[in-house]
């Protein structure tokens, strides 16, 4: 038992000379090549200061809209008041998530187009085609949706005064788009509901004759009586729908709130030039260090016969196969 415990003691104070000797060799390593490292990541830092100087000042400009909530127009909202049928009849009116249609419609080619030629964005990014330009805007544009329904069109540009007009330009070309499709799409519902009151009013008038021409003890009078009611209820939904139809031709597009306006900042929003020093020197000093290891190893290798004929041996093998 004693000798176990002597052996096991003897093991323990072997491992921990060990332990000291490798952690002394890392030492020894760092002190060896200290002026290489310090020197590279001195270089590296002086060069990360430079580059960051030379970095144009980047400003963002927000702007932040809450879109027309999604509610049914009126003519959707009469359907829904006049039961089952009507509800069935009115249900590809149904308006989609309005969060995701204006930000689509915000990053489309059709309001990016307009705000690059409004600003003449082409000149401004020094572009030779307006794909380019676009994709120069859209590099620089951030349209997002938040959880509380808040749609924020952020706009980068060295100018502060350009950043915030863009900002502002997508929103007021957005209206622009939500006004023409608004109009068209109420045209289109009153001009479909029409034809269809000219249609029911036809069969309406028809269903009147066959009554009026149909003996009242005959079974053929309960069916002209159906049929009667049935298209005086058909008139009577379309009659509301082509009204409703109507009114919101008429009246405005649902209107964009704006909860914020975009203001050109006060203060650059990146670069962030400290961060850029810092990961530059500490990416220098780690490659530094590693490279000092590499030089250790192969140093002592080069001491060792056998490893110096290995490492020959795969230079060779490297340089054959390059």
């Amino acid at each position: 038992m004693m000798e176990n415990n002597n052996s096991q003691v003897a093991t323990s104070a072997v491992r921990s000379d060990e332990d000291e000797i490798s952690l002394l060799d890392i030492l020894i390593v760092l002190g060896k090549y200290k002026g290489m490292i310090i020197g590279v990541t001195f270089v590296a830092a002086l060069m990360a200061i430079g580059y960051s100087l030379n970095l144009p000042n980047i400003y963002t400009a927000a702007t932040r809209i809450l879109p027309p909530q999604q509610s049914q127009s009126s003519a959707s909202a009469l359907l829904s008041q006049l039961g089952g049928l009507a509800g069935m009849a009115g249900g590809s009116l149904g308006i989609k998530n309005p969060n995701d249609l204006y930000v689509s419609m915000l990053k489309s080619r059709t309001v990016m187009e307009a705000v690059a030629k409004r600003f003449d964005l082409k000149k401004v990014y020094e572009q030779e085609t307006m794909t380019d330009t676009l994709k120069a805007l859209d590099g620089n544009a951030a349209i997002s949706s938040g959880k509380d329904g808040v749609i924020t069109v952020e706009v980068d540009d060295k100018d502060p005064q350009l950043a915030a007009a863009l900002s502002n330009a997508f929103i007021d070309e957005l209206s622009k788009l939500m006004q023409a499709n608004s109009l068209t799409d109420a045209s289109q519902k009153r001009v479909f509901f029409e034809q269809q009151l000219r249609q029911v009013k036809d069969r309406l008038t028809d269903a009147e004759l066959v009554l009026d021409k149909t003996p009242i003890t005959s079974l053929e009078y309960l069916d002209a009586v159906r049929n009667l009611k049935y298209q005086e209820a058909v008139w009577e939904i379309l009659a509301k729908q082509f009204e409703m139809a109507k009114l919101d031709e008429a009246k405005d597009f649902p209107l964009i709130q704006v909860l914020d306006k975009a203001v050109a900042p006060e203060r650059k929003s990146k670069p962030k030039r400290s961060l850029i020093v810092i990961l530059a020197t500490f990416v220098a000093f780690f490659l530094a260090v590693i490279w000092a290891f590499v030089s250790e190893a192969l140093s002592r290798s080069g001491a060792d016969p056998v490893q110096a004929a290995r490492i020959q041996e795969l230079r060779r093998v490297f340089w054959w196969r390059g």
